[in-house]
């Protein structure tokens, strides 16, 4: 790592008068508004997460490298970072390359990636706690304008339907759900420990998809598989039974969509509520 940190508006500066380009072509270049990209160059606002890819790409630089000239990161938290890769047997661009494939805004991509190398083994339990942590003040910091305290956004994945499910579900919304109230959040856990715990239990798939959406109004936690068989609710009794109660209990919305590979139950809870 460089000891010397260049911002990123000389960067951006230097590298489109090195294509000869106006600020509003370099603006055209990076899909933004003309007056953004002036901003951004004069130090004077920073770009949205949702452009950083992007930049990066355009500039020819990992996004460590770009998070560090944004003051996101410091030079420490930027080389644990490059570590981090290093020992999953990755470059910072390989990193990104992976990262950028999976779905979800930059946010939920990483912790994608996160989730992904620790469970293979390729990154310690330590790297990946510290990885969540760094991500969620780089997250905190690039959105301290948001109108709550949590911050919108989405996690995808396919988990193996078996008995690792559960934990890894709910490690992934701790992770997409940071800032949520402690009393919400631990209802969510709750509910998504039932859901993924009931699909592995009677859906016999080979893998379930966990989907969490977090918005300024909703949690959304969606978890599909390949069964077709009927929810029947059934009175809660020392055999079981206590699951749809449970969801009934503690969510806000809930319902089961069907298709021809399976099915989804979904449930929503509104952090704004009264708990």
């Amino acid at each position: 790592m460089s000891a010397e940190v260049i911002p990123l508006g000389a960067r951006l500066r230097q590298h489109r008068q090195e294509l000869g380009l106006s600020q509003a072509q370099a603006a055209r270049e990076l899909t933004v508004a003309r007056t953004a990209y002036r901003l951004w160059e004069m130090e004077a606002a920073r770009p949205a997460p949702d452009r950083w890819r992007v930049i990066a790409k355009w500039l020819g630089m990992s996004m460590t490298a770009m998070l560090l000239a944004e003051e996101l990161l410091d030079e420490h938290e930027a080389l644990d970072a490059e570590r981090a890769a290093l020992a999953a047997g990755l470059t910072s661009a390989d990193w990104d390359e992976e990262s950028d494939a999976s779905e979800g805004d930059y946010f939920s991509q990483e912790r994608a990636m996160i989730a992904d190398q620790a469970f293979a083994g390729k990154i310690s339990a330590r790297q990946a706690a510290n990885l969540r942590d760094l991500l969620g003040r780089i997250q905190d910091a690039a959105l301290s304008d948001a109108p709550r305290g949590w911050h919108p956004g989405r996690f995808v994945k396919r988990f193996p339907s078996n008995e690792f499910a559960p934990s890894l579900a709910r490690a992934a919304l701790l992770a997409t759900a940071v800032g949520l109230p402690t009393d919400v959040l631990d209802r969510a856990a709750l509910v998504t420990s039932e859901l993924v715990s009931n699909s592995v239990k009677h859906s016999h798939s080979e893998s379930i998809q966990v989907e969490i959406t977090l918005t300024t109004d909703t949690l959304r936690i969606e978890v599909a598989d390949e069964s077709r068989e009927s929810i029947r609710p059934r009175a809660p009794g020392v055999d079981g039974g206590w699951g749809i109660t449970l969801i009934g209990e503690l969510a806000t919305r809930w319902g089961v969509e069907r298709n021809g590979s399976g099915k989804k139950i979904w449930v929503e809870i509104d952090p704004a509520l009264p708990t």
